[in-house]
């Protein structure tokens, strides 16, 4: 963990420029940080920031996903990337390096705040809605570490991650603590409960632009979907989708062609000309991430999905990121997941297999395509799931995740078992005296 102390460094250097002007914060000692409305406020800007770094959400924890999984393929010079193309992940490699400490770093700006705005005397400060959203804000982060680091689909696994749920002491980075592997079920758990106080602090806000309520409760759909307690994954997404008013839009265009929030979005991170992503860079002006010939081949003959492809220089690319401005939103999450989400859930929850054949038509209609037949057997339902996930979701950082959670991704990726998670970084391992390798790695 002592690892993240040069990039928080760097971090707060950056913060100081961009958000907390005219005082640095890294000029704070640890008792005037959280002195007012405006230094709680600027931390909570600062962790979106950290969101949207390009080793983030910026562009490459969906997309190095996507390379793992069967939707991209790299075709450009960074040995980083091609070494996740190739599905072969040593633990030198430079992404999972950098991108430990960066989440780390987020779990650590919602910390202080989470410790701190209680404490703060200020009646501009709301509060309940800094802290809601810095629950959420540490929830997503530790659930992103985990379906990264940890064998996030076993519950009984002892392989989960570090859970950092203090900040730093007196902002010494050197103190940062050496903290062992927490097991997955403990991480859930924390997760859930970050999530229940975010929930309960956040009621009645909407703002696509942040960790809303919604938001919140999309997420510990996911989260639940992912360890298995599908009746209150059930219960979150139907909430989401009957009472928070969001709309699927009837034009994929209005989803994807947009620089702004559509209809169905409940949480996108904002980009913009002066504050901008790498997905255009990457998927447009440079070979770098293309599409998986596999993927095309896929579509249902007649599925509009398949229009929101282009080939360019002979490479074959995602239009979902087409502003040259690199002003695309990225879309943390959108009703469609939230109507896949409780199919899913439906089915697993009651044993019945075409108890979530109704949410799936509603994804499909919307595509161009027929209902299903009625689904007869779990196996054809997962075929099914996973068509719809595949073909809705894709470039969009979930792919591989579905596929391990389901139990397809050594048949489908022709995995080896344990590369269905990342090595933990060499970097953190050589300075960490608690911190235990992913079975089949190499620890040095």
């Amino acid at each position: 963990m002592k690892n993240i102390y040069i990039t928080l460094f760097a971090f707060l250097f950056m913060l100081s420029c961009d958000i907390l002007e005219p005082e640095p914060l890294q000029s704070l000692d640890s008792s005037t940080a959280l002195a007012d409305a405006g230094s709680a406020k600027g931390i909570l800007a600062g962790a979106y920031t950290l969101l949207q770094d390009a080793d983030y959400y910026g562009s490459e924890y969906p997309l190095n996903s996507e390379l793992l999984a069967d939707n991209a393929i790299f075709q450009g010079f960074y040995q980083s990337q091609s070494e996740l193309d190739q599905k072969l992940v040593p633990i030198t490699n430079l992404w999972i390096t950098t991108i430990w400490p960066d989440i780390y770093i987020v779990v650590n700006s919602a910390n202080l705040l989470i410790a701190g705005v209680d404490d703060i005397d200020d009646p501009a400060l709301d509060k309940d809605a800094i802290k809601g959203e810095a629950y959420a804000l540490r929830a997503l982060a530790n659930f992103d570490l985990l379906r990264v680091f940890g064998e996030h689909f076993d519950n009984s696994s002892q392989f989960g991650i570090p859970l950092l749920l203090e900040p730093i002491p007196d902002n010494d980075f050197n103190q940062i603590p050496d903290l062992a592997r927490s097991s997955v079920e403990d991480v859930y758990d924390q997760i859930i409960s970050d999530l229940d106080q975010a929930i309960a602090l956040t009621e009645g806000s909407s703002d696509t632009s942040t960790m809303n309520y919604w938001a919140a409760l999309s997420l510990r759909a996911r989260v639940n979907l992912y360890r298995g307690e599908y009746g209150q994954a059930f219960i979150d997404a139907k909430k989401v989708i009957t009472e928070g008013g969001f709309s699927l839009e009837e034009n994929l265009d209005d989803v994807f062609y947009t620089t702004d929030a559509s209809a169905e979005s409940i949480f996108e991170l904002e980009f913009n000309e002066q504050d901008q992503s790498a997905f255009n860079t990457y998927l447009y002006r440079r070979d770098e991430y293309n599409v998986d010939p596999t993927l095309l081949s896929s579509f249902e003959t007649g599925d509009l999905r398949k229009n929101y492809f282009t080939r360019l220089r002979g490479r074959n690319r995602t239009t979902k990121y087409s502003d040259n401005t690199n002003s695309n939103n990225f879309k943390i999450f959108r009703l469609a997941e939230l109507y896949l989400i409780r199919s899913e859930a439906a089915v697993f929850a009651t044993n019945d297999p075409d108890a979530g054949t109704e949410d799936l038509n509603t994804i499909r209609n919307r595509a161009g395509l027929d209902d299903l037949a009625p689904i007869l057997t779990t196996s054809q339902y997962v075929d099914a799931l996973l068509y719809e996930r595949r073909a809705e979701l894709n470039f969009e950082g979930h792919r591989f995740f579905d596929l391990v959670r389901l139990g397809k991704a050594e048949s489908v990726l022709g995995l080896e078992a344990f590369r269905k998670v990342l090595p933990i970084p060499r970097t953190e391992l050589q300075v960490s005296d608690a911190l235990v390798q992913n079975p089949g790695y190499p620890s040095n």
